[in-house]
Order: structure tokens, then C-alpha cells, then sequence
């Protein structure tokens, strides 16, 4: 047994040793506090873990990474490698997965022959890679993690890469594989062996974990036509989903029901059932709205009501082209081509030519077009027929206008300038878009790490020349500095009618000297530093708060200091090269004001670090 004064002379012994930072990668650059550098290992480990296991809302990750660091540096001094290994994959754990990291962890415990741990790092990597919808590696990976749990006889992963396994092959890969692993997995929790696998998950969490392998059957099923199979498995997802009082599932199984019956051609029940799914108050994405609004469609094309049909067709085209996603779900096809064959029956070849567009995607996206379509209609189209078809649309359509000379030259003029013009647009937007995702990273550093230098786009060498001044002592120069950042602090520069002389005044010091140095140490003249200070608040202000984006640019104008909004929006410009209007409207998916992140170094870090000590 290891008593408390051998650790707590370990403790100050350790603190003799250096370890760099090349030994010790992957960790925080923040000093470890005193409050946790004095307690024991055994405590500390025994804190470290307890804290990892909470959820996200209740774990303090600033404070188990800064446990996670002093123990690692502990571990790796006195060799214990297993340690290190699983305090790693911890932190790797409550970062959501740094491939990078995964990497280190992977060669460490492979050198180190730390089966279990590297075990569990594949496992990291293959969740990792699935999350970020890199299918094939997440596949590669979890073959390579399931072939090295046979070899350890770990049957908790061995099932859990199973069943991973299983839904990447439905959705992904070979089906009849995945199907066959995920029934295989459903098994164990239907036989109640899961028990003897996974020994400390609940009954509550199996039931759970079977109905999503329960879901998961019924959808592959589905996408297949296996249709019998596939509302047998639904059946039982909808009575967990009662019995548990599930709403999520309650939601999915009136979604994928509602399919179910339309592709059985049972049309009527499959609307009704539909119309629940898209009434309901479960909020859905516009991808999931579109797929049932095109099964609406094929339903209303069963009952004979065309117009119906077509505008069901229509509303599930508008949906997925505003969902702007690769979610290329399989009735989009027949989507495509009834609306194809709709433009052609009204003459429209416009239409047509932006369907056959559309069709030529998805064909590019998915691969070959197949038939099994949900009523039994077949389209086997490949990229070269319809390549084919859009061009003879095409040289039809010019061939109508070409009946007038000019026509004809104004059309190709005309198609030219929209190309050009698509062209600078789509460039246009790309700038503007690079522009801000590279402004919005910016922002999210500086609040998160409370850095109020402003985002200045002035070189450091475009300075002004002026006449000669005195050069400035250093105390003078600090007596500058410290005044300034007391000024940029209290965000004085927000007051209006703001001169070089006042400043001066306030710092204690001349308009010379203080000209001097702002021109020296901020690379800038006095007007440029006082608006490059107001922009760089304002977008803080912006990036923070909904309220603030409602404001008028006259109001943020004045808000931050100008008392001319034109100066400002131009200001605003030269900084970001993007209009203040164009920034607002792109914040729009920043739903909530900023809050401090987890794990950032932010100003209540001590006093967090001692409500733990």
C-alpha cells in the first residue's frame, strides 16, 4: 500500500526533472496550478477519470486537461506506459477525436505493446473517421480494429465493430454483409448474451441500442424493396418507441412507415400516415422533408391526381436544393425524370435542359442511375444518353431561334455575358466566402482567448513619413503603452471626437511623442489605430450578440464611435473586404451568443481550477 509522504515527496521530486514538449505532445500549453500539481497521483488519477465520465454539460474540460497533463507527466517519468496510454485516449475522448493525436497514441502503444490501449485507439479512429464521413477509411479501420479483437478475444469491441461495421456496409458498401452483421448483433441483445459482453451497460441502454439496430435493418430493407422485412422491423422499433415513451423514434418510425406503404402501393394510408410525419411538432431538416414530400408524390401519381403529384415533386426539388446537401436519397432520380418528362410533355426545353442538368448530377454523385423505382416505374439512364439528350435539347432549342439571324447573335451574346457573369458571381461569392470563413476563425480565437489587439490589414511596413521627432525614452514608452491599454481596455475609442491631442492628455504625455509611438510600435497613423480599434469591437460585438446584428449600420455607427456611417461602412470594408450587411447576414447560423469554450484559457480559469483543489 502506498502511503500519503513517499507520494508527496515523489510530488517534489518530479518537480526537479524537465520533460519538453516534444516528449510530452498533444497536451496544454497552460501552466499546471498548484491546486492540482500537490495532490497525490492516486487522488489526482482518481479525479482525472471521475471528471471524464461526466456529461458534456457538467465536465469542466480546461480542468481534465490540466490534470490529464500533470499525469501524464507523472506516468511518463516513472515509465508507467499503460497509464499514459489511457490518460491520452481520455483527453482525445473529451476533444471529440484529433486525428493527429490518434495517430501519436497508435504508434505509442503499438511500440510499447499496449494491446488494450491500442485496441481502443482504432476504435477512436474508426468513429472518428465515420463521424466526419469518411466512409472508406472508417471501413479499412474497423476491419483492422474487429481482425486485432479476435486476436485479443475482446468481445465488447468485437460486437461493437460488428455493428459499426454492419451500418457503414448497409449504408456504404456490400448490404447483404451489413445486414447480416447487424442481424447478427441484434441477436445478442434480443438473446439477452449482451449482457455477458457489454457487463455495465443497462437495460435501458440495450433496449435503446436495439431499436436503433432495429431502425437502421428496417431502412436498409427498405432501400432495397424488401418491404415485408422491412415493416416487420419498423413494427418493433414503433413498440419500443411506446413503451419507452421515445419520441425521436416515434418521429422516425412515421417517416419511414409512411415509405413503407407508398412503395407496398398502398397510396391512401401511406398519405395519411405522411401528412402526420410532416404536421407533427418533431422539427426535421429540409432533407428529411424533401424524401417525404417525394414519396407524397409518387403516392398522388398512384391515385391518378397528376397535378398533385407534380407539385409534391416540385416542393421536394425546392427542399433538397435548400438543404444543400449530398443527400442523394434514392427517389430523387425518379423525382428528376417525372419532371423531366412533365417539361417535355409542356415543351418547355429550358426545364428540361435543368432537369437532364439535374439527372447528370446525380448520376455524377451516386453513380449509375438504378431502377427500382418505389411504383415499379424503371429509369436506366446512364451520363452519356443523357448527355446525349441534353444536347439534342440543346441544339434544338437553337435551331427554333435560329430563324432569325440576329436572334441567334443576341442569344449567344447573351449566353456568353450570363456564362462571364456566372462566372465573376461565383468567384465573387467564393472571395466573399473565403473572406469570411477566414474572418469568422479569426473572431472565434480572439473571444476565445479574450485577445483584443484589433485585426489590422495595414503592413507593418506601409508607414507614414513624417517630419522628424524626438526618439522616445523607455519610459517614456511604457508610460505610452500602459496608457493605451488602458484606453483600448475601457473601450474609450468608442466615444466620438476622439484627437490625437485628447488621447495624449489622458495618456500624460504630448501629441508628438504619442504620435511617434503609435506610428512605431502599431505600424499605423492615429486615425487608422482609433478605426482599426472600433471595427475590430464591432465585429466582436456582431460575431456575440443577435441583438446587436438587428442594428441599423447608422446604429452600429455610432455604436462603436463613428459619427459618420459611410466612414464606417468603408472602415469596416478596408479591414474585412467584406460589406457590413454581407457579414451580418452570413452570422445567421451562429444561433446563440458566444460563451467561453470549455477549454479555453479565459479569466474565471483560476477560479474554476481552485473550486476543484
Amino acid at each position: 500500500m502506498i502511503t500519503k509522504s513517499p507520494l508527496f515527496i515523489v510530488i517534489f521530486m518530479c518537480s526537479f526533472f524537465s520533460i519538453s514538449a516534444q516528449e510530452l505532445p498533444y497536451l496544454s500549453d497552460i501552466v499546471v496550478p498548484d491546486s492540482i500539481a500537490v495532490k497525490s497521483y492516486p487522488v489526482l488519477r482518481t479525479e482525472f477519470f471521475a471528471l471524464s465520465k461526466l456529461n458534456n454539460s457538467s465536465l469542466d474540460s480546461l480542468v481534465l486537461e490540466l490534470q490529464g497533463k500533470e499525469l501524464i507527466k507523472r506516468a511518463t517519468l516513472s515509465e508507467n506506459k499503460s497509464d499514459v496510454a489511457k490518460i491520452y485516449l481520455t483527453l482525445d475522448d473529451a476533444r471529440d477525436g484529433v486525428l493527429d493525436l490518434l495517430e501519436y497514441i497508435l504508434e505509442y502503444t503499438k511500440t510499447n505493446n499496449l494491446s488494450n490501449s491500442y485496441e481502443a485507439a482504432l476504435l477512436h479512429k474508426t468513429v472518428l473517421f465515420y463521424n466526419n464521413d469518411r466512409i472508406d477509411e472508417a471501413l479499412a479501420v474497423a476491419q483492422k480494429a474487429y481482425d486485432f479483437s479476435l486476436k485479443t478475444q475482446n468481445l465488447s469491441n468485437r460486437w461493437f465493430l460488428k455493428r459499426l461495421m454492419g451500418l457503414l456496409q448497409a449504408n456504404y458498401g456490400n448490404v447483404a454483409v451489413g445486414l447480416q452483421n447487424l442481424k447478427e448483433v441484434e441477436s445478442i441483445y434480443v438473446t439477452g448474451e449482451v449482457k455477458e459482453i457489454h457487463i455495465y451497460n443497462t437495460d435501458f441502454y440495450n433496449r435503446g441500442v436495439l431499436a436503433e439496430l432495429r431502425y437502421s435493418i428496417a431502412k436498409t430493407y427498405f432501400e432495397i424493396d424488401s418491404l415485408d422485412e422491412a415493416d416487420d422491423y419498423i413494427e418493433k422499433v414503433k413498440e419500443y418507441a411506446e413503451s419507452a415513451g421515445n419520441t425521436d423514434y416515434l418521429d422516425s418510425y412515421l417517416g419511414l412507415k409512411a415509405g413503407i406503404l407508398i412503395k407496398q402501393k398502398r397510396y391512401t394510408e401511406g398519405l395519411d400516415v405522411t401528412n402526420q410525419y410532416i404536421s407533427n411538432d418533431y422539427e426535421k431538416e429540409d432533407d428529411e422533408l424533401s424524401h417525404s414530400f417525394a414519396m407524397k408524390g409518387i403516392a398522388y401519381e398512384g391515385l391518378n391526381l397528376d397535378e398533385k403529384a407534380t407539385t409534391s415533386f416540385l416542393t421536394a426539388d425546392s427542399l433538397f436544393v435548400a438543404a444543400g446537401s449530398d443527400y442523394y436519397y434514392n427517389e430523387l432520380k425518379y423525382i428528376f425524370n417525372y419532371l423531366l418528362n412533365h417539361y417535355k410533355k409542356k415543351g418547355n426545353t429550358d426545364k428540361q435542359i435543368e432537369y437532364l442538368n439535374k439527372m447528370i448530377s446525380y448520376e455524377e454523385s451516386v453513380g449509375n442511375i438504378k431502377e427500382s423505382v418505389s411504383n415499379g416505374v424503371s429509369t436506366m439512364y446512364t451520363i452519356p444518353e443523357l448527355t446525349a439528350e441534353k444536347e439534342l435539347l440543346i441544339r434544338k432549342l437553337e435551331k427554333e431561334k435560329s430563324t432569325s439571324q440576329a436572334g441567334v447573335i443576341l442569344f449567344l451574346i447573351l449566353s456568353c455575358i450570363g456564362v462571364i457573369v456566372a462566372i465573376f458571381q461565383y468567384r465573387k461569392r467564393l472571395i466573399y466566402q473565403k473572406r469570411f470563413d477566414k474572418l469568422r476563425v479569426t473572431l472565434e480565437k480572439r473571444i476565445k482567448n479574450e485577445v483584443s489587439s484589433p485585426i489590422n490589414t495595414t503592413s507593418a511596413t506601409e508607414k507614414i513619413i513624417k517630419d522628424p521627432v524626438p526618439i522616445l525614452k523607455s519610459t517614456q514608452a511604457d508610460k505610452i503603452k500602459a496608457g493605451l491599454k488602458t484606453f483600448e481596455d475601457t473601450l474609450m475609442f468608442t466615444e466620438e471626437k476622439i484627437t490625437l491631442k485628447s488621447l495624449a492628455l489622458q495618456v500624460g504625455t504630448n501629441s508628438s511623442y504619442l504620435s511617434k509611438y503609435i506610428n512605431d510600435e502599431k505600424s499605423e497613423n492615429f486615425s487608422v489605430y482609433i478605426n482599426d480599434l472600433r471595427i475590430n469591437h464591432v465585429l466582436k460585438l456582431l460575431y456575440s450578440s443577435q441583438k446587436i446584428r438587428t442594428y441599423t449600420v447608422s446604429a452600429l455607427a455610432k455604436e462603436v464611435g463613428f459619427s459618420n456611417p459611410k466612414s464606417f461602412s468603408n472602415h469596416f470594408k478596408r479591414i474585412t473586404g467584406l460589406s457590413v450587411t454581407y457579414f451580418i447576414k452570413n452570422l445567421e447560423d451562429v444561433k446563440e451568443p458566444m460563451a467561453k469554450a470549455k477549454d479555453d484559457n479565459v479569466i474565471d480559469f483560476l477560479e474554476r481550477i481552485n473550486k476543484t483543489g
